[in-house]
């Protein structure tokens, strides 16, 4: 990638601009990125004072920016639960069982939600409702842009973004092991686009 790197408000103007060059004003782009650009993520705290991070290796995500309104942009993902990944052994025994995911009778777990208008590219809030094991809560989460680079051999700039959010495991009926691991667990998204 080249050294060349686009400010975040730089980044606002220039997606903005290059989003609605020759399209129609209510026009919108759709990306689709997966595993093989992207990253998703959680941590849980165990007893207290350890934590661990395991990640879904099998997840399928949508965006939709209006070039208009960036900050309106919207996100649908889809994960199969069975492709999840803990360095712990038993671990994905464990969370494949019916104690958790429960991956036979619910082999999807969904993420739909919009950016609120709110906030800069720098750090935007997203809002909607997460799905797992047949359940569905309001999920707000926060995303920011990390970066912006050139990429000489594309021709084109790729955007690198994060984003996080917590969840309670309890509210999915995920109760096991309550005493050993935490209900609250961080939800973490890396993604890498092409513009």
């Amino acid at each position: 990638m080249a050294k060349g790197v686009i400010g975040r408000r730089g980044f606002a103007a220039g997606l903005g601009g290059a989003l609605a060059f020759g399209r129609p004003a209510t026009a919108r782009t759709r990306y689709v990125f997966d595993q093989a650009v992207g990253r998703l993520e959680f941590v849980a705290r165990h007893l207290g004072v350890l934590s661990s991070t395991g990640r879904f290796e099998d997840f399928a995500a949508e965006l939709l920016i209006d070039p208009d309104q960036p900050l309106t942009t919207h996100v649908e993902v889809t994960v199969r639960t069975a492709a999840v990944a803990l360095a712990y052994p038993g671990a994905v025994d464990l969370l494949r069982s019916p104690a958790f995911f429960d991956v036979e009778r619910f082999p999807e777990a969904r993420f739909t939600g919009q950016a609120t208008g709110e906030g800069t590219l720098a750090r935007f809030p997203l809002a909607g409702d997460l799905t797992i094991r047949g359940i569905t809560r309001p999920l707000r989460m926060e995303a920011r842009l990390v970066d912006r680079k050139r990429d000489a051999a594309l021709g084109r700039d790729v955007a690198e973004f994060s984003g996080g959010g917590t969840m309670k495991r309890s509210e999915f009926g995920m109760t096991a092991e309550s005493a050993a691991i935490s209900d609250e667990i961080r939800l973490v998204v890396r993604v890498r686009i092409i513009i």
